[in-house]
């Protein structure tokens, strides 16, 4: 190892210690004597490095002073070209500008033989983000810099508006959306926007009482926390959420999901190595991943209000993983286990916890019962089929029509819709396991465009959509997903 490398991972070595280190570890870190550690140390401060400490008390680096760089290896040129092409492409226009620049600096800088490293890198970052936002990032940036407050008119998924003033701490960059993380004073809690939902975002004068560091730890807190400690909505105001925030940041926890709280092993934990076995001594285990069907069964499972322990699997990974084909050879979500009983499908779910658990009323009796078993598997068959066969854009002419059980989607439609009509549950006078099912899927047609928008199911849907424990069960999806989006 040359002179200039030793001295220069030296100074590397420092930075990342924020303490005092011994120089028995740097030296032993750097593969070097005690000695030639002491002599190198004293020529980093003879150039103007600003180390503290001396021999038997350890050393530290103060901020600021720069080596001039060395040269880069080819794997690092591609790197940098990749990581600022991707800002070029995925980022606002001055970060674009500044990455371009920073592309120029290091292209005059490199010798020949790495500029073409640098210009025909085989790296190619795809297009760019290309959907319509109001607000420019610029303005989210500067706030998130600035620890400045934002008031802001946001519109949700189901289209709804609202105007709310949020402490901003983080901008997420993903494929396919970017996310704004801040504390939301309406709510009382963290909450991430969708970028190109935001109708106006305007900064305030007012700075929010936290670092943004103190917000952007609460946060990662919680989103590792299997269960969380609630506050009242009312400390989330800005005269007195300093004295939680400031000094306590992990006081700042959303209350949305603190009840009831299960144990959750979340999508960074996925089990692997047999923990995925290990579990299943639960008495009442549920696999699901948060973008899936399986959020019918956790709807069910909030009715039920038993305890139950929540498995997030991974498209293509976990989900395929010896441990959990040996619970569904499909490979697919959602599925339970209760006790020694493995149940698949979400209808067949639905209906064995609404037996299994006669104390939650999910199971009608009498003449509602063949309602009840008619439209759970209505909707679990033919509606289910017709709808994925449309999404397939198979249009079925009449011999198939004859030949499929579905039928024609028009059909099963208006079907479904005379079941509805007039009626606040489909079987009986009471709610049951059935409107889970069929409710969640009128719910996510209309919202999604695979079912349209007809007086009767709105008025169904609107009958339900409300329940708490429907609102638990999305907050709870949605805390994972948000979990799995940063971090990983």
């Amino acid at each position: 190892m040359s002179r200039t490398t030793r001295l220069f991972d030296l100074m590397q070595l420092l930075r990342r210690h924020r303490r005092p280190v011994s120089g028995h570890a740097l030296a032993e870190e750097l593969g070097v004597s005690l000695r030639t550690l002491y002599r190198d140390i004293a020529d980093l401060k003879a150039i103007g490095a600003q180390i503290d400490g001396e021999p038997g008390m350890g050393y530290v680096l103060e901020p600021g002073f720069m080596l001039p760089p060395l040269m880069f290896s080819a794997e690092e040129v591609e790197a940098l070209a990749l990581g600022l092409k991707w800002v070029q492409r995925r980022a606002d226009s001055e970060l674009a500008g500044a990455a371009a620049e920073a592309l120029a600096k290091v292209s005059a800088v490199l010798p020949r033989e790495l500029q073409h490293r640098l210009q025909d890198s085989a790296l190619m970052v795809g297009p760019g983000w290309d959907k319509y936002q109001s607000v420019e990032l610029k303005v989210l940036r500067q706030a998130i810099a600035e620890e400045r407050k934002l008031q802001i008119e946001y519109r949700d998924r189901k289209g709804a508006a609202s105007s709310r003033i949020i402490w901003p701490f983080a901008l997420g960059f993903f494929e396919s959306t970017r996310m704004l993380a801040a504390w939301c004073e309406m709510r009382g809690g963290f909450r991430q926007f969708r970028v190109d939902r935001l109708l106006t975002a305007s900064p305030l004068s007012d700075r929010y009482p936290c670092r943004r560091q103190a917000l952007h730890k609460a946060w990662m807190t919680e989103l590792g926390a299997a269960e969380l400690t609630a506050i009242e909505p009312a400390n989330a105001t800005s005269s007195n959420a300093g004295s939680l925030g400031c000094r306590h940041s992990e006081a700042l926890l959303t209350e949305s999901v603190s009840t009831p709280a299960y144990a959750v092993t979340t999508p960074a934990s996925t089990p692997t190595n047999g923990s995925l076995e290990n579990s299943m001594s639960t008495d009442l285990v549920f696999y699901t991943n948060p973008q899936s069907r399986g959020g019918i069964v956790h709807w069910m499972l909030e009715e039920l209000g038993v305890p139950y322990q929540v498995e997030y699997l991974e498209y293509g990974t976990s989900m395929k993983s010896p441990e959990y084909l040996a619970v569904n050879p499909m490979g697919k979500v959602p599925a339970i286990r209760h006790g020694d009983v493995v149940v698949t499908e979400a209808a067949a779910i639905c209906a064995y916890l609404a037996e299994a658990f006669p104390e939650a009323n999910l199971k009608p009796d009498g003449a509602a019962l063949g309602p009840y078993y008619r439209w759970l598997f209505f909707v679990a068959g033919p509606f289910e089929a017709a709808v994925g066969l449309r999404a397939c854009n198979v249009d079925l002419n009449a011999e198939q029509e004859m030949e499929l059980g579905c039928g024609r989607l028009e059909k099963v439609v208006d079907v479904l819709a005379e079941a509805v009509r007039g009626r606040q549950y489909i079987a009986g006078d009471h709610f049951s396991a059935a409107d889970v099912y069929v409710g969640a899927h009128i719910g996510w047609g209309m919202l999604f465009g695979t079912l349209e928008k007809r007086p009767e199911f709105v008025e169904y849907w609107n009958g339900l959509q409300d329940r708490p424990a429907n609102r638990r069960s999305e907050e709870l999806a949605e805390k994972a997903m948000t979990k799995q989006a940063w971090t990983g």
